[in-house]
């Protein structure tokens, strides 16, 4: 018999489905199907409806009541998890970022003997306080809830040192390195090559000699967008060979609109909104050139591909880009060092930028592939239930 794991994610399915990025979710939830099931809860009802979508991957979804500090609710919901986690034989309870589903799966965990983990993306604080939205809508119970989850879990799942120091920031150094395992992303590489990728580009007007910068992810302050505004505002970068740049923003948010306002005169800047996942691994295949201002996946993304990036000198990402060695980093709140960047990175030799693309590249299959990922959670489960995962 092999491994047994319930799921717990508060975010919503079907939302991540209409975004065009629900594909991944199989994967990400029982990836190659290592585990011999995994049930998944979900505080939406509505998720329900894609249980066949998921069923090949041997997941299945379950749905709670609470979705919001209902004592009684989460009382009653912790003993029904409980009893379901003793009837269908779960091995280990694994919640993905530490609010509340997460918490009433590692207090269900304890009462019935099981190990639980959590893992986090990143800082889940600066997000709420640079938008002022907190989880619950409350500054406290958002990081009460997050300390507590943090403090009741058996091990802490982070994809890279700049999580581990902000988990050490909450529970203490000393209590952070007993407990978090450093498990890069579960990413999949984009793959090399995809034959409808002409259609595409041709469907979007990009011209098969055009200079191609995508952005891809939400267009808000969050994600620095207004610094790009400003950066591409002087006009049109060229490279060397006179062939402008065409800087392509995939994703939705509250700055799109300006943004459009803003480049309504300008043929290079572009606002394609959300795309499906097809379309913005198309864009990533076609990038001479790379921005990431803010993101997770895309930078990992473009580094399966070895492309030329330039991404923001913040959190994990000095992780992946090393500054004139695999990648370039920039201020992100300094509009001229983002122009700068992107005016160096189109004239720069090709041979040197092959380069750093080879090395960025290298640096991802080494530290954060796929199969690297899968590998060190496959190791952990195993560890923490004394049995073996199913073997594909």
């Amino acid at each position: 018999m092999g491994i047994v794991v319930a799921n717990f994610m508060d975010s919503s399915l079907v939302d991540l489905k209409k975004k065009g990025v629900f594909s991944g979710v199989a994967e990400t939830y029982n990836p190659n199907c290592a585990y011999e099931s995994v049930l998944h809860f979900t505080p939406h009802e509505r998720d329900l409806s894609l249980a066949g979508d998921l069923a090949s991957h041997r997941i299945e979804l379950f749905s709670h009541p609470v979705t919001g500090l209902q004592p009684r609710k989460v009382v009653r919901t912790v003993m029904r998890l409980a009893r379901i986690f003793r009837r269908r034989g779960v091995d280990i309870v694994r919640g993905r970022l530490p609010y509340m589903g997460s918490l009433m799966g590692t207090i269900a965990a304890r009462l019935t003997g099981r190990p639980a983990v959590v893992s986090l993306g990143g800082d889940n604080r600066i997000g709420q306080e640079r938008g002022n939205t907190y989880y619950l809508g409350s500054r406290s119970l958002s990081y009460g809830i997050e300390w507590l989850t943090l403090r009741l879990v058996s091990r802490i799942i982070v994809p890279n040192r700049f999580t581990f120091d902000y988990v050490a920031s909450i529970i203490g150094a000393a209590r952070a390195q007993r407990k978090c395992v450093v498990i890069p992303w579960l990413s999949p590489p984009v793959p090399e090559s995809d034959p409808e990728d002409a259609g595409r580009l041709a469907a979007f007007d990009v011209a098969p000699d055009r200079l191609v910068v995508p952005i891809v992810g939400f267009v808000n302050r969050y994600k620095y967008s207004d610094v790009l505004f400003d950066a591409l505002a002087e006009g049109p970068l060229q490279a060397p060979d006179g062939r402008t740049a065409l800087f392509c923003f995939l994703g939705d948010g509250p700055l799109r609109e300006e943004g459009e306002a803003r480049f309504a005169d300008r043929s290079d800047v572009r606002f394609l909104g959300w795309q499906d996942r097809s379309v913005v691994q198309t864009f990533l295949r076609r990038a001479d050139l790379v921005l990431v201002p803010m993101s997770g996946f895309v930078l990992l993304e473009a580094a399966s591909l070895g492309k030329a990036i330039i991404s923001s000198r913040v959190e994990w990402h000095g992780e992946v880009i090393r500054d004139g060695e695999t990648g370039y980093l920039v201020e992100p709140t300094q509009p001229q060092a983002w122009r700068d960047a992107i005016g160096q990175a189109l004239k720069e030799e090709p041979e040197r930028l092959a380069r750093m693309a080879a090395r960025v590249r290298a640096l991802y299959e080494d530290e954060f592939a796929l199969t690297v990922a899968v590998a060190r959670e496959v190791a952990l489960y195993e560890s923490l239930t004394g049995k073996s995962a199913v073997t594909p």
